[in-house]
């Protein structure tokens, strides 16, 4: 007899989230003041609730985040050879990013000769500087993947997705050494709502 899933899509939210918790809370009553998607930002004591709940509620979180990342990449697009490729598989890819990250993220996405996704690698956390930006950090993983081109991707926690100067920098930067190893610069892609290429934006 196969058992059929405990949680299915004709439970509300309000019904998972209550047979998430253990302590007496009306989920309702959190859901009321907290909308759904608020939820991974809200502190224990704005959700009412103890901190065996809360460690539960910030796991069950980070796993759904995980799974929808895994399924995204069925989802991406096999090859990218356009920006408009390069911003369709940023959104799915790194969508994290774009919705909930509080620290900008510097990443290379290394593809094969035919423009093929090989991996993806985070090279920074923090504020992007050209200083901190190193090519060596950026094509040492490139080269390990022996690489024929790179897509750089960075996200702006504001959500604002206009290229600044030291994006430019970065990426004129990275550019002009990526042609000195005869690995290419396909794009720079800014992560935010909406994405932005710094190719289209030139």
């Amino acid at each position: 007899m196969i058992e059929k899933p405990l949680f299915t899509d004709t439970r509300t939210d309000e019904e998972l989230l209550q047979r998430l918790l253990r302590s007496k809370v009306d989920a309702g009553e959190i859901l009321s003041k907290i909308p759904l998607d608020r939820l991974d930002q809200a502190h224990r004591r704005e959700l009412g609730i103890t901190q065996k709940d809360f460690e539960k509620l910030q796991a069950c979180i980070e796993l759904g985040r995980r799974i929808h990342e895994k399924k995204s990449d069925y989802q991406t697009v096999v090859k990218i050879s356009s920006s408009s490729d390069a911003i369709e598989f940023c959104k799915n890819h790194f969508s994290r990013l774009i919705s909930d990250s509080l620290q900008e993220e510097f990443h290379a996405v290394t593809l094969d000769t035919k423009n093929k996704l090989i991996d993806t690698h985070r090279i920074t956390v923090g504020t992007l500087d050209a200083s901190l930006v190193h090519p060596r950090e950026v094509f040492r993983p490139a080269i390990k993947d022996a690489a024929s081109s790179v897509l750089l991707v960075h996200n702006h926690p504001s959500q604002d997705a206009t290229p600044s100067r030291e994006d430019y920098a970065v990426t004129d930067r990275l550019t002009e050494v990526g042609k000195n190893i005869g690995i290419d610069v396909l794009d720079h892609i800014v992560l935010g709502k909406p994405c932005k290429s710094i190719r289209e934006e030139r």
